[in-house]
């Protein structure tokens, strides 16, 4: 009986790594990804709202945690990199030095916009102020953007072409500058 109870409990330990390995990981969508032929003539002439690369990217007006109001659909124009994430992520706070960089490195060609999901402004001021984040962050306080994004684990990096439609999705951290300008090809303009 003991014998049993244990392999139980491996397997449902094992069942958990696992699946937690799902959320911690990453999942990337591209506007390069190969669809059907049919999607893709679809998707260059419809206006949907939504996430998947060619998509309008939905619109919020979310106030920063210094209470300045940020509307989405007045960055058009510019692309947009929506970064959501939290001061409790563990990956999030791995991530937030190459988005400061990327931010600095193409300010007045990117906006860079933190999405904070459901945390004090009180609290993500200190966070910011501690870890020298220059970039704005809006309060996400009842998490109603981040599900409109389809936000189900923390960070993830949506790329905003300055048409307003998704360039990329990314789920996950993004821990290297090449990593992010792999993500940031989908939306800058090239030289």
């Amino acid at each position: 009986m003991g014998g049993t109870r244990q392999v139980l409990t491996m397997v449902v330990l094992a069942g958990a790594l696992v699946y937690a390995g799902y959320l911690i990981g990453h999942r990337v969508r591209t506007a390069t990804e190969k669809t059907p032929p049919v999607a893709t003539a679809a998707a260059s002439t419809t206006s949907t709202v939504g996430v998947a690369p060619g998509d309008i990217a939905p619109n919020f007006t979310l106030t920063t945690s210094t209470g300045q109001t940020v509307t989405l659909s007045q960055l058009r124009g510019h692309p947009v990199w929506l970064n959501f994430w939290a001061t409790w992520c563990p990956y999030c706070n791995k991530e937030i030095p190459i988005v400061e960089q990327e931010a600095v490195t193409h300010q007045g060609q990117l906006d860079v916009v933190g999405v904070d999901v459901e945390e004090s402004a009180s609290k993500v001021s200190s966070f910011m102020t501690a870890h020298h984040m220059t970039y704005p962050v809006v309060l996400d306080s009842q998490g109603a953007v981040s599900a409109s994004y389809g936000v189900t684990g923390l960070p993830t990096s949506v790329f905003i072409r300055p048409d307003g439609r998704v360039g990329a999705l990314y789920t996950g951290a993004i821990l290297s500058v090449s990593q992010a300008n792999q993500m940031l090809a989908q939306i800058l303009p090239h030289s």
